[in-house]
C-alpha cells in the first residue's frame, strides 16, 4: 500500500501575500488614525481655551452688565489682542495655533465666539455663544 506524507502549513507566497495585504492596510490606516489624533487636540484646545475666553467675558458681564460694546474683538495665533478690556486676562494655550474672535452684539448683551486654526488654513474649528450653546465643531 502507498502512504502519502501530507506536508502542513503555508507556502513562502501564500506568507509573503498575506504580508504584503497587511502591509497595504497599515499604510492606509496609520496616517488616517494620526490624522485622527491631530484634529481631536486642535477641538480640544480649541473647546478649552474657549471656555477660558467665555468665563473671562462672564466675569466683565457680572461687574459691567454688558460684555462690552458691539464689536469684533479677535486675539491671533501671533499674540495680538485687542486693546479693550474686554478679556484682559486671556491669553490663549495649548500647542494648536489659532485665533479667536468674539463678535459683541449691538446691545452688549449677546456674543459670537469663532475659533479658527490656522494650522487647517484658518478654518473654523470651534463656534459658540453666550449661552454656551456649540452651534458649530470641526469634523
Amino acid at each position: 500500500m502507498f502512504q502519502r506524507n501530507q506536508v502542513r502549513g503555508f507556502s513562502l507566497i501564500e506568507v509573503l501575500l498575506v504580508l504584503a495585504i497587511i502591509g497595504i492596510l497599515s499604510g492606509i490606516a496609520i496616517p488616517s488614525f494620526m490624522g485622527q489624533r491631530r484634529r481631536a487636540r486642535v477641538i480640544g484646545d480649541a473647546i478649552a481655551n474657549a471656555k477660558v475666553l467665555q468665563m473671562s467675558l462672564e466675569s466683565r458681564k457680572a461687574d459691567n452688565g454688558v460684555y462690552g460694546t458691539a464689536g469684533t474683538y479677535t486675539w491671533t495665533a501671533a499674540g495680538s489682542r485687542p486693546s479693550t478690556d474686554l478679556a484682559p486676562s486671556f491669553i490663549p494655550a495649548g500647542n494648536s495655533q489659532m485665533n479667536f474672535e468674539v463678535l459683541v452684539g449691538s446691545s452688549g448683551l449677546t456674543y459670537t465666539l469663532t475659533v479658527k486654526d490656522t494650522t487647517l488654513g484658518g478654518v473654523n474649528a470651534y463656534i459658540t455663544n453666550q449661552a454656551g450653546t456649540e452651534t458649530y465643531r470641526l469634523q
